[in-house]
C-alpha cells in the first residue's frame, strides 16, 4: 500500500481526542452512598457492565472515524501485491526517445532510432482512456513534444511516428529534469518515465547524479547488446591560421577507429571547392585514432570551401566533416613615410622591377603630406614608417580609416617626437618615451609562439648566430586593453596589438629605414615576419568562427557590405530552404539554425557591394564513438527505484503489472460515514436510556 497524499496521515493524531474526553470525564464523575436505594445497586450491577461496554464501543467507533477520515484524506493506493486490488491506476508517462547522432546506427536488426520508436509506440498502446502522455526527443537539449501531459493519447503516438533523428550529441539531464518536471503537474498516482535510448556514454559524461524530483518510476529500455563498429572523422585543422596565396598549407586530420577490428577497405577523399583533389587509403587498429595530412596550395583569394569523406559505413553521419578556410591575396597596402622600400619590397619581391601580381600583397607608397588628401577607403591596411609627427588633418584621416574598420601598422625610429605620439595615444598601442641604446645589441627572445603571427616561425629562427639584433629602440608603455606579443632579450617590449574599434593597431619598436637600428630589415625573418602582421591584421578585420558544431550560433559583422538583410542557405539541401536575417546595429548577425551538419552560404546585397560568405557545420565526434554505459550504473545514477526492461521482455504486459491498483478513500469514507451512523443511533439511545432513568420529582 502506498499513500499520494501521506501529509494528511497526521490526521490520525487527531483520534486521541475522544479517548482524552473520555479519561477526562471517567475522572470527574463522584460515588455518592445513599441508603434507602442501596439494595439496587445489586439488581443493576448487570445492567452498568452493559452501560460501560456500550460507552467503550461509542469511544472505539469515535476513534475509528477520525482514523478512516485521514486515511480517506491521505489517498491511499493498494498496490497489485493484494489479491483483491485488480484495478487499474490512473498512469501519467514521460517518454524520452532519444534522438541524438548516434541512434542512426544501421545494426543487424535495423536502424536503431526505428527500433525506439516502436518502443515508444508499444509504450503509449498499453495506455489505457484517463491515462496522460508527453514526449521528449533527447539530445544535448531537450526537445519536447508535449510541454504538458496530454490525454489524447492518439496524438502522442502520432508524434512518436513522425519524431526524426537529430544530427545532435547526447546530453541526458536535461530531458531528465523536463519529464520530471511535467510529471511533478501530475495528480495521478501513478508516474512513470521510459529512457529509450542506446545509452552511449558520451551522454553521461561530465556529470554525477540526477535525483528524481518526481518520484517517478523509471523505466530504462536499452536497444540491444549489438556489439557496434564506426569509423569516423574526428578533426580536420589547418596547419596555418593565415593562409596566403600560392603558399602550401598542410590539414591535418584525424580518424577514429571505433571498432574491434582494424580498418580495411576504407577510402578517403578530399574535396576543396566541390573538387576532388586527392584520395589515400588510411590504416589503423582497433580503437586506434591516426593523424593524416594533406597538403594543398591556393591560387585564388577569398573564402574556400571543403568537405573529406570516408567510404560508407554503419553510421554514415559522422563519415564526412566540412570546412571553411579564407585564403588572402591582393591585400591592398599603403606604405607611408619617406623611405618605404625596405617594406614594399618585403611584401612584395620584383621580379625585374615588376610586380608580382601573384603575391598575396599589392603595396604602394605614399609620403605623410600625400596622406592628408588620399581617399583611403581602397586600402585595406596602412604602413607608417617612421613618420615623424601627425599633422591634425593626418590624424583625422588615421582615426576615419580606423572607424571603418581597418587596421594601422606603426614602426617608430628614436626620432619621433614622443609629445606628438602621446598626444595621439588614444589610437595607438602604447605611449611613446625616451630612446634606449642596447650595448651588447638586443635580441628578438620572448614572444606568443601561438600566435598566428608566429605560427611560421620555429624556435630557432630568433636564436643564434643569424638571429636579428636591435641597437636602438624607444622605451613604450602598453595601453591597458593593449597586448605585447613579443620582446626583447631585456624586457622592452617589440610589437603590440591593440583592438581600435573593429580594426587593429600594431606597433614595431624598430625602424622601418635606419639600418643602424637594427639588423632586422635585412635579416631572413623579415619578410614573413611582416606579411604574417599584415595577414593577421587584415583576418581580424573579417574575423569570425567559420568552423562550428551542430547547435552552435552563427555570429558574424557584415558592416562593411552595406547590406541590410541576408539569405542564409545550407548548400546541397535537396529542399532549397533558405532564412532571411536582417542586420543589427553595425552589421551584426546572429543566425541559431544550425541544426545540420554542411556548407552554408550567406548572401545580401548592399548598395555598392555584394555580400557572399561562408561557414562550416559539423557533427560533434565525441558521439561517434559507440561504447554503452553499463546499464545498471545508469540506473543507479538517475534513480533508486529505476526498473531495466529488456527489449526480449513482452512489454506491454510487463508494464501493466507495474500499473494494477485501486485507490480506496472513498471506500474508506463510506465507512466512516456508516460508523457515525452506528455511533449517533448508540449515542442517542444512551441519551434516552440516561433519561428515562432520571426519577420523577412526583
Amino acid at each position: 500500500m502506498g499513500f499520494l497524499n501521506p501529509i494528511f496521515l497526521l490526521g490520525i493524531l487527531a483520534a486521541a481526542v475522544p479517548l482524552i474526553i473520555h479519561l477526562w470525564r471517567r475522572h470527574q464523575a463522584k460515588t455518592v452512598d445513599f441508603s434507602s436505594l442501596m439494595f439496587l445497586l445489586a439488581a443493576h450491577r448487570q445492567n452498568v457492565r452493559r452501560i460501560q461496554l456500550k460507552h467503550l464501543l461509542i469511544l472505539l467507533l469515535r476513534v475509528l472515524i477520525i482514523v478512516l477520515i485521514a486515511l480517506a484524506l491521505a489517498r491511499p493506493l493498494l498496490k497489485n501485491r493484494f489479491a483483491f486490488a485488480g484495478g487499474r491506476t490512473k498512469t501519467s508517462v514521460v517518454i524520452i526517445l532519444d534522438n541524438s547522432y548516434s541512434m542512426g546506427y544501421q545494426g543487424i536488426r535495423g536502424d536503431r532510432f526505428e527500433i525506439a520508436k516502436g518502443m515508444a509506440l508499444e509504450i503509449a498502446q498499453s495506455l489505457q482512456r484517463g491515462d496522460s502522455a508527453s514526449v521528449i526527443l533527447m539530445s544535448d537539449i531537450p526537445d519536447p513534444l508535449f510541454l504538458k501531459l496530454t490525454k489524447d493519447l492518439n496524438q502522442v503516438r502520432e508524434a512518436i511516428r513522425r519524431s526524426q533523428i537529430s544530427y545532435r550529441a547526447t546530453l541526458v539531464p536535461p530531458s531528465l529534469e523536463m519529464a520530471h518536471d511535467i510529471l511533478e503537474a501530475s495528480n495521478d498516482p501513478n508516474k512513470e518515465i521510459y529512457l529509450i535510448s542506446d545509452f552511449n556514454r558520451n551522454g553521461w559524461a561530465r556529470w554525477n547524479r540526477a535525483p528524481n524530483r518526481s518520484g517517478a518510476r523509471i523505466f530504462l529500455l536499452p536497444l540491444d547488446d549489438e556489439v557496434t563498429d564506426n569509423i569516423s572523422i574526428e578533426e580536420v585543422r589547418a596547419s596555418n591560421q593565415l593562409i596566403g596565396l600560392g603558399l602550401p598549407i598542410e590539414l591535418g586530420i584525424t580518424i577514429g577507429n571505433h571498432s574491434d577490428a582494424a580498418m580495411a577497405d576504407t577510402i578517403l577523399t578530399l574535396f576543396i571547392d566541390e573538387q576532388k583533389r586527392r584520395s589515400i587509403n588510411p590504416q589503423a587498429g582497433a580503437g586506434e585514432s591516426v593523424a593524416l595530412t594533406f597538403t594543398h596550395q591556393f591560387e585564388s583569394p577569398g573564402t574556400h570551401t571543403g568537405y573529406l569523406e570516408l567510404t560508407a559505413d554503419r553510421l554514415p553521419i559522422d563519415d564526412r566533416r566540412y570546412f571553411v578556410l579564407d585564403a588572402y591575396g591582393q591585400i591592398r597596402v599603403l606604405c607611408v613615410g619617406d623611405q618605404t622600400m625596405y617594406l614594399a619590397l618585403a611584401l612584395n619581391p620584383t621580379a625585374q622591377g615588376q610586380p608580382n601580381t601573384g603575391s598575396s600583397f599589392l603595396p604602394a607608397t605614399a609620403s605623410l603630406e600625400a596622406l592628408e588628401d588620399l581617399t583611403l577607403t581602397e586600402y585595406d591596411i596602412l604602413i607608417l614608417a617612421d613618420v615623424p609627427a601627425f599633422s591634425a588633418r593626418a590624424q583625422q584621416q588615421l582615426q576615419a580609416f580606423m572607424r571603418a574598420g581597418k587596421s594601422v601598422i606603426y614602426f617608430v625610429g628614436d626620432g619621433v617626437d614622443t609629445a606628438n605620439y602621446n598626444a595621439f595615444a588614444d589610437w595607438l598601442p602604447a605611449g611613446v618615451e625616451q630612446p634606449i641604446i642596447w650595448k651588447p645589441p638586443a635580441t628578438l627572445s620572448n614572444y606568443k609562439a601561438d600566435s598566428p603571427i608566429f605560427e611560421v616561425f620555429k624556435g630557432e629562427d630568433f636564436g643564434g648566430q643569424y638571429a636579428p639584433q636591435f641597437y636602438r629602440g624607444l622605451e613604450l608603455k602598453p595601453a591597458g586593453d593593449a597586448e605585447v606579443v613579443a620582446q626583447l632579450s631585456d624586457g622592452t617590449p617589440f610589437l603590440i596589438k591593440r583592438p581600435i574599434n573593429r580594426g587593429l593597431a600594431v606597433l614595431f619598436n624598430v625602424s622601418a629605414a635606419q639600418l643602424d637600428a637594427s639588423s632586422l630589415l635585412v635579416n631572413q625573418n623579415f619578410l614573413p615576419l611582416l606579411q604574417q602582421v599584415v595577414l593577421y591584421t587584415k583576418a581580424v578585420q573579417s574575423s569570425h568562427r567559420r568552423n562550428l558544431i551542430v547547435g552552435e550560433p552563427y555570429t558574424a559583422n557584415y558592416r562593411w557590405s552595406g547590406a541590410t538583410t541576408t539569405q542564409i542557405t545550407r548548400l546541397g539541401d535537396t529542399t532549397q530552404s533558405s532564412e532571411t536575417r536582417s542586420l543589427i546595429e553595425e552589421g551584426s548577425l546572429t543566425f541559431n539554425g544550425t541544426d545540420a551538419p554542411g556548407i552554408y552560404q550567406v548572401e545580401g546585397q548592399g548598395r555598392d557591394t555584394l555580400l557572399k560568405d561562408f561557414f562550416a557545420v559539423n557533427v560533434d565526434a565525441t558521439e561517434s564513438k559507440l561504447q554503452p554505459i553499463p546499464i545498471q550504473e545508469a540506473a543507479e545514477r538517475i534513480g533508486a527505484q529505476t526498473e531495466v526492461i529488456s527489449e526480449s521482455e513482452a512489454l506491454e504486459q510487463t508494464l501493466n503489472t507495474y500499473r494494477v491498483g485501486v485507490e480506496i478513500w472513498s471506500e474508506l469514507l463510506l465507512i466512516a460515514l456508516i460508523l457515525m451512523l452506528v455511533e449517533g443511533i448508540l449515542s442517542n439511545r444512551e441519551s434516552a436510556i440516561a433519561d428515562d432513568s432520571v426519577p420523577s420529582p412526583n
